[in-house]
């Protein structure tokens, strides 16, 4: 699965879940916002008017505070959607047949320069599943080879290719959390409540 498919399975559940939690957003808001008003119109019609100021601020205040704790639980929305998104992609990596994990294993180390070689770490189960025919097949289209190292990682998924001088990251945790930092910009437009503002 190449990281533009993972890319567009979390946007696609990020705009359904989207739109689920804004118009039950917008419904919350609207309760609450036309809740305050009326009690604050009722108390504010029955003082004096020396203590209109006073209401006035109080008012002011409170929607205030209301919009505050508002725009923080939409954030906590926010972020809890993508969470359970990237989850998502990380479940469905974690699903993939061995095949279809093999591929996309095989097409993230074509990803790295072919005069690049090294030792490649994984955790266990990816460590069964790298049979010495996946290296050789691997290594035949490489300037530089490519060895199966024994030490294990405690990693989701993927792999790190540990070269002599330095390691290149491409373990489950890693790819997840660069596409969520690159996608967070544009998941948090989908999620705008565009229309209200307080």
């Amino acid at each position: 699965m190449s990281i533009e498919r993972i890319r567009d399975h979390i946007i696609k559940n990020a705009q359904k879940e989207a739109e689920q939690v804004i118009n039950t957003a917008k419904e919350h808001l609207h309760k609450k916002v036309n809740e305050a008003k009326l009690s604050i119109e009722k108390e504010y019609e029955t003082m004096l008017l020396d203590e209109e100021k006073r209401l006035k601020e109080d008012m002011q205040n409170a929607l205030i505070t209301l919009g505050s704790n508002y725009k923080m639980s939409l954030l906590e929305i926010k972020n809890n959607i993508i969470d359970n998104v990237m989850q998502d992609a990380i479940n469905h990596i974690q699903s993939l047949s061995d095949n279809e994990y093999l591929v996309l294993i095989r097409s993230w180390i074509g990803n790295i320069a072919d005069g690049t070689g090294g030792e490649l770490l994984v955790d266990a189960r990816d460590l069964k599943r790298m049979t010495g025919a996946f290296i050789d097949g691997i290594n035949k289209e490489r300037k530089e080879k490519i060895v199966l190292g024994v030490r294990l990682l405690d990693i989701k998924g993927g792999f790190i290719l540990k070269t002599q001088y330095y390691e290149i990251d491409y373990t489950l945790d890693s790819i997840i959390k660069n596409l969520r930092t690159a996608l967070t910009p544009e998941l948090n437009k989908i999620l705008q409540l565009s229309d209200i503002e307080l």
